[in-house]
């Protein structure tokens, strides 16, 4: 899907990522590893309590396989699949300058029993990914936001969950909705971190989502030192 598709700038869909087998082992293995809070300092649902947040740290991914916990090509495999993400972004933005990965994020977000069936609420509120969203016109760039982020990317890995639906908006409420997006294994949406990206994933009301989060800037300073520690590893495991 195009930026026109998507009625919004700097924004487009791809497909194809990854296999269903690839997706499978990747859903099987956050389903296995990941901690609630794991990459949040913690918080054990950081956005919604009627579902479960967890994740993987490409840091704990490494430490997983460096004790023998986790196969290498598990690893290996998150890796090369947010490789080929990168690489997309760079292709339809046309960049030309170095590119850094800063974070990678394999996630789940699961309904809780507890959840009510007609739920209204996100399952991630709108928001922008570099600057604090104060209303509709007004972004403000300054920590606690991630200001150095440039690009922003999510590669699905499943769709057997009801709900869940990534959607970009024009407000802050999410009432002016420009376009929806339904995960699918292999499905990457990918857009520019802000204030003109608004976006937001509607309330997962039943099963798991789970998918790779991705971001990206052009800060060296910034770049995911925890990446290239997992190649080390791996490398030193051939």
């Amino acid at each position: 899907m195009t930026e026109k598709q998507l009625q919004g700038p700097n924004r487009f869909v791809s497909e194809g990522l990854a296999t269903s087998s690839e997706c499978q082992t990747l859903v099987n293995t956050a389903k296995m590893f990941a901690l609630s809070g794991d990459g949040y300092h913690g918080y054990q649902s950081p956005f919604t309590v009627f579902e479960k947040f967890r994740g993987i740290t490409l840091s704990r991914a490494t430490a997983l396989v460096y004790f023998n916990l986790l196969e290498p090509q598990y690893l290996r495999l998150l890796l090369q699949i947010s490789d080929l993400g990168k690489t997309k972004i760079e292709e339809f933005f046309k960049i030309k300058k170095p590119l850094f990965f800063t974070y990678t994020h394999l996630v789940c977000r699961s309904a809780q029993q507890h959840a009510p069936i007609n739920r209204t609420d996100y399952s991630h509120m709108i928001h922008a990914d570099n600057c604090n969203l104060i209303s509709d016109t007004v972004c403000e760039k300054q920590p606690p936001a991630y200001t150095y982020r440039d690009y922003s990317a999510i590669i699905y890995l499943n769709d057997d969950f009801e709900g869940g639906e990534f959607v970009f908006a024009g407000d802050t409420n999410g009432e002016k909705i420009q376009s929806v997006i339904n995960p699918k294994c292999g499905r990457m949406v990918a857009f520019s971190s802000g204030p003109e990206n608004l976006h937001g994933v509607r309330a997962v009301k039943k099963g798991s989502r789970c998918a790779i989060a991705l971001w990206f800037t052009f800060d060296p300073k910034h770049s995911e030192t925890d990446r290239d520690e997992a190649w080390e590893v791996l490398g030193k495991m051939k």
